[in-house]
């Protein structure tokens, strides 16, 4: 059975990356993608994008934090224990603002965090290739451009543990050689992609809509 996976939760009902919406989510999908971000004194928050108004999460304290957010929210993406989890997350590690030593920082926090029923994954292939020996976990690469299938190719062959979340546009590229049963597809909102998705041999589908997807499983 192909795996679903929740696009940050149940976006389109509940605010995204919340605990809320998250394990709401898990009613309707067998994992949820999330996006894990560090703060500035070194905690891990869910959050997709780098900065909150005019500042960097990297940049801001917890308390900076709940003082920007202004509703009262901090507390529902605030990733402190493994039990705020109710089920199998895709965890997508944010690095794009972050230097080297802030990624260590990062990743060294997530492996107290990390279940061996989930997924570590990133952009950043060097992170990842760099901890993966570390995780308890399944882990995997990012990618949305085309150019990108040799290069994961070239790592398939050499790793046949990875996992790859692929834009899904790319699964109907001539170039597409990657292993079917280890490629998450991401983010598919159509029905009818989806269905056509769910024939192939891949391994799971990321929307934001598991509520009405899951009612194409086979």
């Amino acid at each position: 059975m192909r795996k679903i996976f929740g696009h940050r939760g149940l976006p389109r009902i509940y605010k995204e990356n919340t605990f809320t919406g998250i394990n709401k989510a898990f009613e309707y999908c067998d994992f949820v993608e999330i996006d894990v971000r560090l703060t500035k004194d070194n905690n891990l928050i869910l959050f997709h994008d780098p900065n909150i108004g005019d500042n960097l999460i990297k940049d801001l304290t917890l308390v900076e934090i709940d003082i920007l957010l202004n509703d009262g929210s901090l507390e529902d993406c605030l990733l402190t224990t493994r039990d705020q989890l109710q089920g199998k997350i895709n965890f997508e590690i944010k690095t794009n603002t972050l230097d080297e030593s802030q990624i260590d920082i990062l990743f060294q926090k997530m492996l107290s965090i990390i279940d061996p029923y989930d997924i570590v994954s990133s952009f950043n292939w060097k992170a990842i290739q760099s901890f993966k020996d570390l995780f308890n976990c399944s882990y995997g690469i990012i990618f949305d451009k085309e150019e990108e299938l040799f290069q994961a190719q070239s790592l398939s062959n050499h790793d046949e543990d990875l996992f790859f979340m692929a834009h899904h546009t790319l699964i109907d590229s001539r170039n597409f050689d990657l292993p079917k049963e280890k490629t998450v597809l991401w983010t598919v909102n159509d029905e009818i992609d989806f269905q056509r998705y769910m024939e192939m041999e891949i391994y799971g589908i990321v929307t934001d809509i598991p509520d009405t997807m899951q009612l194409y499983r086979k």
